[in-house]
């Protein structure tokens, strides 16, 4: 749905009483993705049907200092283990002006440690808190999380598995097997046409890509359903690799980020492929 339908369906929920303890808005850009969080939080604050952006609560979400509006925006997007325990030794505390106390997670990842104690506060929160998940895509959490939120999907939907993945794919195994095989004069080579090939931008979609490779490896050694992947066909000798497969997930993210910047990328890319084959 687009944003307007986003806020129309909010709005209905509302007014037929239907408001859940949990959300996951996703999809669209980073813009939209605020913009419905910042409506949803006037919907659920202020006392009139629609958003009226004249009370004290509508004007303190439009600032940001609500004072039952938690914000949480972990470094590099990824939620942790200590990021939880604040949020469920917090919540249990009676909100400032007696509504709704509600958390908002800028995240689109989650420790594994994170993740399950994450789980326990979506199944057993206080009446009066709401969790919402702000993030670019859910193909990074685990299905049990998402199904226990209302999903509100800004133009969103899986990647489709293509050939120019595949082909990522194959160049990023290559690479790693000429690190694995201390053939370092193949490895400096492969990854010089790798960087060679594409600008800044192309590297970091290309980052995203093995991203996602990574992602399917780490949900099928969980026992996902392949409803969930991207490919289907996940590589059996990966999911038995002694690798901690969110380890690396949690590199290619970082390189993702830096990648924006002025790095070297052949400095940054022969670092990346260095951690994860140690």
């Amino acid at each position: 749905m687009d944003l307007n339908e986003a806020k129309e369906f909010l709005v209905k929920a509302k007014k037929k009483d239907k408001i859940y303890s949990s959300y996951i808005i996703f999809g669209g850009n980073r813009k939209e993705r605020k913009e419905c969080v910042v409506f949803l939080l006037k919907l659920l604050h202020c006392k009139e049907t629609l958003p009226c952006n004249k009370c004290t609560s509508c004007r303190q979400i439009e600032k940001g200092v609500h004072p039952d509006t938690k914000w949480i925006v972990p470094s590099k997007s990824i939620l942790s283990i200590d990021d939880v325990r604040w949020v469920k030794d917090d919540i249990y505390i009676t909100p400032y002006y007696g509504g709704r106390k509600i958390y908002i997670f800028e995240i689109d990842y989650m420790r594994a440690e994170a993740a399950n104690s994450f789980l326990k506060v979506l199944e057993e929160p206080p009446s009066y808190g709401t969790l919402i998940i702000q993030s670019s895509n859910i193909n990074f959490f685990l299905p049990t999380i998402v199904s226990r939120c209302q999903k509100i999907r800004l133009n969103y939907k899986l990647p489709e598995y293509t050939e120019d993945m595949i082909k990522i794919y194959q160049q990023f195994t290559d690479i790693s097997g000429y690190l694995r095989n201390k053939n370092f004069f193949g490895f400096f080579k492969a990854i010089d046409a790798f960087v060679a090939d594409r600008d800044r931008e192309e590297v970091e979609e290309d980052t995203g890509k093995i991203l996602l490779f990574y992602r399917d490896i780490y949900l099928k050694k969980a026992g996902i359903s392949d409803d969930f992947l991207v490919n289907k066909e996940v590589d059996e000798s990966f999911l038995y690799a002694d690798k901690d497969i969110f380890s690396i997930m949690e590199k290619i993210l970082e390189l993702k980020g830096r990648i924006r910047y002025n790095i070297n990328l052949r400095l940054a890319l022969d670092y990346l492929f260095l951690q994860i084959n140690r």
